[in-house]
C-alpha cells in the first residue's frame, strides 16, 4: 500500500473559524427552516435587502457576491411562493422591481427575529467587554474574507490591511 501524504493541519484558531462559520451556517438554515414560512439563510438575506430597497438583481448579487443566474433563480423561487412580486421599476420600464408580499415581510421579520434570538442567547455567555472584542475582531475578519472574495485570485489576496471598507451602518452581504 503506497504513503498517502498526510493531511496538513491548520492553525487553532483559523481551524475554530472554519468549523463556527460551518456550524453557524447549519444553524441558521435549521432556524429559518422551521419557521411557519420556512427559509434558507440565502431566502432570508435576498428578503431582508429587498426590504431595505435593494430591489434589482444587480445589486443584489453584487450585496451577495453572487451571479446573476444564482439570485435570479432564488428571486423565481420567492416570487412562486408570493413571497416576492415583480413589476416595471418606475423609474426605468426597461428594468424590473422586486418587491415584498405582505407575506414575505412576515417571513422576514420572523426569519429575523428568529435568528436575532438564537445569537443573541449564544452570545449572553460573554461578559460585555468579550462581546465587543468579539465584534470588532469579527468585523476585521469579515472585510479580510470580501477582499479574499472579490479577489480574482482568492490564494493571492493580502487581507491584512486591504480590505475593502464597508460602511459601519451596513450589515454583512449575503452568503
Amino acid at each position: 500500500m503506497a504513503e498517502r501524504e498526510q493531511i496538513p493541519e491548520i492553525e487553532p484558531t483559523a481551524q475554530l473559524l472554519i468549523v463556527v462559520a460551518a456550524r453557524f451556517s447549519r444553524l441558521n438554515n435549521k432556524v429559518l427552516g422551521q419557521l411557519e414560512i420556512p427559509l434558507t439563510y440565502r431566502q432570508h438575506r435576498l428578503l431582508v435587502r429587498i426590504s431595505e430597497g435593494h430591489t434589482s438583481l444587480a445589486a443584489l448579487a453584487a450585496f451577495g457576491n453572487l451571479t446573476l443566474p444564482t439570485v435570479s433563480e432564488s428571486v423565481d423561487g420567492l416570487v412562486r411562493r408570493g413571497l416576492l412580486t415583480r413589476g416595471a421599476d418606475p423609474d426605468d420600464r426597461r428594468l424590473r422591481h422586486l418587491e415584498l408580499t405582505p407575506v414575505g415581510h412576515s417571513a422576514c421579520v420572523a426569519g429575523q427575529l428568529a435568528l436575532g434570538s438564537v445569537t443573541e442567547d449564544l452570545l449572553r455567555v460573554l461578559p460585555e467587554e468579550a462581546r465587543q472584542r468579539l465584534h470588532e475582531s469579527l468585523n476585521t475578519i469579515y472585510e479580510a474574507a470580501t477582499t479574499y472574495f472579490r479577489s480574482e485570485e482568492p490564494g493571492k489576496a493580502t487581507p491584512g490591511g486591504t480590505a475593502s471598507r464597508r460602511p459601519k451602518d451596513k450589515r454583512p452581504g449575503l452568503p
